[in-house]
């Protein structure tokens, strides 16, 4: 019984050490895998001869040698004393007391200390399995807070009238799309690679246009026989109805049916006698290619969790559960009455057994996940940045000069003209086709966007030092598109716009009863839902300033959820409305043909509106009124009417002054009386009527006048007429990008236009087709959007290259609009990033190489392995900006996971310490000089003037590098300067610690 439940132990122990997935070589198995052999030896024989070693102290005698020595002894009483000496284990009386007497006691003392030691072995075995068992889900550890033995469980509870929990409440939501993109085994001598080509899978929290399944591709396979590695080649994508129906399953595609397809082809496709046909043996029931591709096909598209601090949870959980699971009150009790001390204090060490196992077990699991989080939590690189910016706008900011000189490698470069033409239809072969007219004062460049991808990096730098020569480059700048996992991408942005943006409007993937739009924890579908949100939204509140409000959008599977998530995030006083917003079509119509139904169509989704701060006042949100309601601006007298008494609204003005008070207060009346004073002189030479002239100025502004011996007030045309929360009046939903879940832009336009000003930031980090940032463009305001699928490419970068050309599209075409966005004032200029990802970051780490000697050294040192090890020997990983390879800035190389496939790239480190030092960039400027090339960024951190100088120093000339370096700051004094590597100048700052510690800014190392 024992060595089963030894055994039952040690298969937990593996699984917890994710021993199942010792054939698998990436991200956090091949980590694993690197330690195997550690992992092994720290389950046979530390945590085992642990608790030998614990229980030795109840008796380390030999079970077999007493046994033998106490039947020697009751043979010698026997022969001595006579048979009857002896009643069922019991020397009588008058035989106790002697020598013999007394050696029986002493080895029956023994024997029973060694049959409850073992006894107690069992339990601890017992116990330990139980416990970690409770916590541990296929591949995660679920915050199951337990209150008894039967099965119940407590939640953390401080008093509140009402309180949200969810299961995974304390754990980071780890979407991993791409997680197996690489997925490589090896059996016996055979190296299996599964390779993905054309994916359509997005990385990240993207949301499904259709759903996918893996395929095997034409090429099936190939074999390299030297290098004994097979290839086997996969598509990700939809399937066509005839697919559709082959791979039928009931009524639902099913990938199993595909995957048993694939095992067929390969099977008749591979050559007999091949090496690679090792892939079709047997392991237990299922061949090893059958098993890996169940655990590829199924795995690859499963998100799982990162607890926040499970070595915390599970030693709190660990003391709950011995004092009321492994410590029976009742028993002790009992054993403290009867007397019982030597059995109580054997049962205490028992107790400290286990324990002392159980946190050697959670010091070594928490090293493993507190390793994940961390590299969840690190910054991470930005990995290329691009612009893309209009010909008009060159000319405007870098001047006609400039555009000049660069137009020839522009009507050079295949790829831009191709994309113009694919794109915009237009066809461009020679300068004249970018001119949209010519006229007295100077030529009218066509709003084309160029694209910095499609050019080398020297273009590009030229471009920017161009550009921001004469202008501060962010503040040109309209906006920033970034490919990325989304709280990435804001943990990234949190030190450049802490507190800047104006408002976040978001539209998450729904929380569906069926066909979910999000990757969900079988079991844990809601937690998972609120688990995403919870980790996206905490960081996305940080962003807003103190004036700034959010907007999110669900329906009805999720509104329960997310209206107790935003109360607890931004606080209930924070709560502003809840919206009503037109979905698509309505279905009651489909419902005609039922004679009964099941529910009503549901013809709205909710979207939750809820301010930073509660003392902050928005302005007010209209809409066109109906004919009947509309009415023409007038002049009204000012004067109260009577009953009304207030001597602070009792004043002289224009002269005149009653005795009844004035509707206004005298600060406000003034400023109207200034108002109109100035559209008096305005209209002088512009000839235009107060209506006109109050509707140029934004709608904004109050006039009083004197007619008379009358003050009159006016009050504007009522063209418009106050919102409430019913927003079914316009469309929520817009098909015209072919995107599924495309959002109205007219939804979008009510929301920015009314809460926000021009100039003003918005943010959308769930970004879909892009209708957030195309609005934001239109009316004149900076943005930010977030979003990682494939369509990133396909969808949005196309829309807002549209939208800079000019989009007649979605709200062009109102008329408040097109004062602000027409063909004449389209064009701008945004750059886009693709960010490290979580995966990438595994895909980086890298084990220090070790002899044999100072493996063993480091061993022996007191908790290295169960602590340390991790953090200690992948320290130099390039992930983790290994300062030594930094010599070439502009060569630190990263591999990343794209469209399923692992490649090597140049990462923009310039960029990636902009974001870090949450700097303000003003400008660069580009020397080509000592043999190099020197980036030089300026710009402004907390009032002081910054500049960051970028080049090689691999073979550099200290002294010619500090005459270029001090030649150029010359013009901009900065406050503070930051060199990378080594440098003479004065009073410099090394980049490299300072990336390195705002990397880990926050994070635990």
């Amino acid at each position: 019984m024992t060595v089963n439940l030894k055994d039952q132990l040690k298969s937990k122990l593996r699984e917890l050490f994710q021993f199942d997935s010792s054939d698998l070589d990436f991200g956090i198995y091949r980590i694993m895998n690197y330690k195997r052999k550690e992992i092994e030896n720290f389950i046979e024989k530390e945590l085992i001869a642990g608790i030998k070693e614990e229980l030795s102290r109840i008796c380390s005698e030999d079970r077999e040698k007493v046994e033998k020595e106490l039947e020697y002894i009751t043979e010698q009483i026997v022969n001595a004393l006579g048979k009857d000496a002896l009643k069922e284990g019991e020397l009588k009386k008058e035989f106790r007391e002697t020598p013999l007497g007394k050696k029986y006691y002493e080895k029956k003392a023994i024997l029973e200390k060694i049959k409850i030691s073992e006894d107690l072995e069992k339990s601890i075995y017992n116990h330990l399995i139980n416990f970690f068992s409770r916590y541990y889900e296929g591949g995660d550890f679920i915050s199951k807070r337990r209150y008894g033995k039967k099965e119940k469980y407590c939640i953390p509870y401080n008093g509140e009238e009402v309180v949200l929990y969810w299961a995974n409440r304390d754990q980071y939501y780890i979407k991993t799309a791409e997680y197996f993109k690489k997925y490589t085994f090896r059996h016996r001598d055979l190296t299996v690679n599964f390779r993905v080509v054309e994916a359509e899978e997005e990385k990240g929290n993207a949301k499904s246009q259709e759903k996918k399944f893996f395929v095997l591709n034409r090429k099936v396979f190939d074999f390299d026989g030297e290098k004994r590695e097979l290839n086997i080649y996969f598509e990700y994508r939809s399937l066509s109805d005839r697919e559709k129906e082959k791979y039928k399953h009931g009524n639902t595609v099913s990938q199993d049916k595909i995957t048993e397809e694939t095992i067929e082809v390969l099977e008749e496709k591979i050559p007999q006698g091949s090496l690679a046909r090792l892939i079709f043996e047997k392991e237990g029931e299922k061949s090893v290619i059958e098993r890996h591709l169940f655990r590829f096909t199924r795995r690859n598209t499963t998100d799982y969790f990162i607890h926040k601090d499970l070595k915390g949870f599970l030693e709190r959980e660990l003391d709950f559960y011995i004092k009321n699971e492994f410590l029976n009150l009742e028993d002790l009790d009992v054993l403290e009455r009867s007397g019982y001390f030597d059995k109580l204090m054997i049962y205490l060490i028992g107790v400290r057994a286990f324990r002392k196992i159980a946190l050697k077990i959670i010091e070594f699991l928490s090293q493993i996940e507190n390793f994940q989080k961390k590299l969840w939590e690190k910054k991470k690189f930005v990995i290329n940045t691009h612009y893309v910016i209009t010909l008009d706008r060159i000319k405007e900011y870098a001047g006609e000069e400039f555009l000049e000189e660069i137009l020839d490698t522009v009507l050079k470069n295949e790829e831009q003209l191709k994309e113009w033409e694919e794109l915009f239809g237009i066809k461009v072969k020679r300068k004249e086709d970018l001119i949209e007219d010519n006229r007295p004062e100077g030529r009218e460049w066509k709003k084309l966007p160029i694209d910095t991808r499609y050019f080398d990096e020297e273009f590009k730098w030229n471009l920017l030092a161009a550009l921001s020569r004469n202008n501060d480059l962010d503040e040109i700048l309209d906006g920033i598109l970034i490919k990325s996992e989304n709280w990435q991408a804001l943990n990234l942005l949190l030190n450049k716009y802490y507190e800047k943006v104006q408002t976040i409007y978001i539209d998450p993937p729904f929380n569906k009863e069926n066909e979910a739009d999000y990757l969900y924890k079988v079991g844990y579908k809601d937690a998972t839902w609120i688990t995403m949100l919870e980790n996206r939204i905490t960081l996305g509140r940080e962003l807003l300033n103190g004036k700034g409000s959010i907007f999110v959008r669900c329906d009805y599977n999720g509104n329960m959820y997310v209206r107790m998530l935003l109360n607890e995030i931004f606080g209930k006083e924070n709560f502003r409305n809840e919206i009503i917003v037109r979905r698509g079509q309505s279905k009651a119509g489909f419902l005609k043909q039922f004679k009964k139904i099941e529910s009503l169509a549901v013809g709205y989704d909710s979207l939750y509106w809820y301010s930073k701060f509660s003392q902050t006042r928005f302005p007010k949100i209209r809409k066109e009124a109906p004919k009947k309601e509309q009415k023409q601006g007038k002049w009204m007298n000012l004067i109260k009417a009577k009953g009304y008494e207030r001597p602070s609204m009792t004043y002289e003005i224009l002269g005149i002054k009653n005795d009844r008070p004035w509707m206004w207060s005298k600060e406000r009346a003034f400023k109207a009386v200034e108002n109109y004073n100035t559209y008096l002189e305005v209209s002088k030479n512009t000839g235009e009527s107060l209506e006109e002239y109050w509707i140029r100025t934004g709608k904004k502004l109050e006039f009083v006048k004197r007619e008379g011996n009358q003050i009159l007030y006016w009050i504007p045309p009522r063209e418009e007429i106050l919102v409430d929360n019913n927003w079914l009046d316009i469309t929520g939903y817009s098909s015209i990008w072919d995107f599924k879940t495309e959002n109205s832009e007219h939804l979008l336009k009510r929301v920015i236009y009314y809460i926000t000003d021009e100039n003003d930031l918005i943010l959308d980090f769930f970004l879909g087709s892009g209708t957030t940032t195309a609005v934001a463009h239109k009316l004149r305001r900076k943005w930010i959007g977030i979003e990682i699928g494939e369509h990133f490419y396909t969808v949005i970068l196309p829309r807002m290259k549209k939208v800079l050309l000019y989009d007649k599209s979605g709200i062009s075409k109102e008329k408040d609009v097109k004062k602000k966005y027409n063909p004449k004032s389209a064009g701008g200029f945004f750059k886009y990033h693709t960010l490290e990802q979580y995966e990438d970051a595994l895909e980086n780490i890298e084990f220090e190489k070790q002899d044999e000697r100072k493996r063993e050294l480091l061993l022996k040192l007191p908790d290295y392995f169960v602590k340390y090890m991790l953090k200690w020997e992948t320290k130099e990983s390039k992930t983790f900006l290994n300062i030594k390879e930094l010599k070439d800035p502009f060569n630190y190389k990263l591999k990343i996971i794209e469209n399923y496939r692992q490649k090597t790239v140049n990462v923009d480190l310039v960029e990636t310490f902009n974001y870090l030092l949450g700097l303000h960039v003003k400008g660069y400027r580009v020397v080509n000089e000592n043999g190099r090339r020197y980036v030089f960024v300026f710009g402004e951190k907390d009032g002081k003037r910054v500049a960051v100088v970028w080049r090689s120093i691999e073979g550099i000339n200290l002294e010619k590098d500090r005459e270029i370096v001090e030649e150029n700051l010359r013009g901009y004094s900065p406050d503070e300067v930051y060199i990378n590597g080594e440098a003479l100048v004065r009073g410099f700052k090394h980049i490299e610690p300072l990336l390195k510690s705002l990397m880990f800014e926050g994070v635990e190392r």
